[in-house]
């Protein structure tokens, strides 16, 4: 069911975002150092990608902490996106609980990470550039 009181918001303006999230952020991210707050920029990279493409951007998020950043509608079955920006990529527990009971909707599991193309089990990670081809 959808939830139109809780929402995410991006921004296609990078710089716009990073001047609005924290002091000086933007210097930071200048000076290449986006470890502040990656997750967000990575997050909102993908968004962007993922809009340009025409996907409506839906993400799950459940009172008992588990979060999935994007769920796509693809045909009969839903695709379940992961952005990790860092190198805990693997560790994806609200992915894992999801594909545990939602088994039968889903029809791709993905992690979107900082490494090359690779899977395991019911999951694929593919670097995060290839969001644009999803």
């Amino acid at each position: 069911t959808e939830n139109r009181k809780l929402y995410k918001l991006y921004m296609v303006d990078t710089g716009l975002l990073c001047s609005q999230m924290i002091n000086e952020m933007q210097f930071e991210v200048l000076k290449g150092n986006i470890d502040i707050n990656e997750g967000a920029l990575t997050e909102n990279f993908v968004a962007c990608a993922l809009s340009a493409k025409g996907k409506s951007l839906h993400y799950y998020d459940k009172k008992s902490k588990q979060e999935l950043d994007f769920i796509i509608q693809e045909n009969n079955k839903i695709t379940i996106l992961e952005v990790k920006s860092g190198d805990n990529y693997k560790k994806h527990a609200s992915l894992d609980a999801a594909l545990n009971s939602f088994s039968d909707s889903i029809g791709r599991a993905i992690v979107l990470c900082k490494n090359n193309v690779e899977k395991s089990g019911d999951v694929t990670y593919m670097p995060l550039y290839m969001a644009m081809f999803l």
